[in-house]
């Protein structure tokens, strides 16, 4: 979220020079248009703090460009995993209704 598309393409692509099997995984941010509205303010407010803070949000990605990048830098595995499996794997059976945010999610590579 903090670097441009520039950037985390060339990032990718040396992370993806490395020893066959290595596995990135790293979060992204999602559009903000792209989430659910009820979690959209939430999103705004972050992205308007780290901007006040000197640390903009430079990048959004849906999860199929996010894979796309992955895939042109040459990453040979890809997954998406989104807040919605994260919610089921890890708070299933919570009571006091927590969910993982929907508009930051993860993308594991494998070289």
């Amino acid at each position: 979220m903090y670097l441009t598309e520039d950037a985390i393409a060339a990032t990718l692509r040396h992370i993806a020079e490395l020893a066959s099997g290595s596995t990135l995984v790293t979060t992204f941010l999602r559009p903000i248009e792209d989430v659910e509205p009820d979690q959209q303010e939430q999103l705004r407010v972050a992205e308007r703090g780290a901007r006040a803070s000197g640390t903009p949000f430079l990048s959004f990605y849906s999860p199929e460009r996010m894979t796309a990048l992955a895939a042109a830098a040459g990453f040979r595995e890809i997954r998406h995993v989104s807040a919605g499996e994260l919610a089921g794997r890890y708070f299933t059976g919570r009571t006091d209704g927590l969910l993982p945010s929907r508009g930051e999610e993860i993308l594991v590579a494998v070289t």
